[in-house]
């Protein structure tokens, strides 16, 4: 079996497991939410410089990603459990929820998380489920450098310059094994309770 293959099944069991129509499997959450954006600003919904509101408590690598894409940060107190929506736009960062039937649809993009706190104990790595067909081709170029899958480095014509942010197969692979396992239904990992009110950070200011 190939090493695309492998990854591809992971996708589309992640993707029905939720209720999606599409999976993107990457290297982590914190990139599912920065690809999630950089698609976005590239799409016309973003503009460079908008402002983004987030839970004052979540983790820093959120408003992180946020400034990383030329946008701003506003903190707001709010209570969460599971999810929470980067205001305005459809991203969602579900690092701490994830069980059956859980896609809102919509076109949105959730950003699920399996690193090794969550429910989903892969150690790492991250993926974006949606019904968006038209971004999840640009998120599946995007990952891996903007290359198209399947195509060698020889014949490769770049439509856009992309990162280094794909899921490794042996971690697909593990997903695969724990998939098979895990409860139809499991309760949320994390919430506003979960993480300290970071709003304070001078670099987010």
């Amino acid at each position: 079996m190939s090493d695309v293959k492998v990854i591809e099944m992971f996708e589309e069991a992640v993707a029905e497991y939720a209720g999606a129509k599409y999976g993107v499997a990457v290297s982590s959450c914190t990139n599912a939410i920065f690809l999630s954006l950089q698609y976005l600003l590239q799409k016309g919904e973003l503009k460079k410089g908008t402002t983004i509101t987030i839970p004052s408590r979540t983790f820093m690598s959120v408003p992180c990603q946020i400034k990383l894409c030329g946008l701003k940060v506003k903190f707001i107190d709010k209570e969460w459990s599971g999810l929470y929506r980067l205001e305005p736009t459809r991203v969602i960062d579900c690092a701490t929820r994830f069980t059956e039937g859980m896609s809102l649809g919509f076109h949105s993009l959730q950003c699920l998380s399996f690193q090794y706190r969550k429910q989903l104990k892969i150690g790492r790595g991250g993926m974006v489920i949606t019904d968006d067909k038209y971004a999840t081709r640009w998120l599946k170029m995007a990952r891996i450098n903007g290359r198209h899958e399947g195509v060698s480095q020889a014949d490769e014509k770049l439509e856009f310059c992309g990162w280094n942010m794909y899921m490794t197969p042996e971690q697909a692979a593990r997903g695969l094994t724990l998939l098979e396992c895990i409860p139809k239904q499991n309760p949320d990992c994390g919430s506003d309770k979960t993480y300290p009110d970071i709003s304070k950070q001078e670099v987010f200011k």
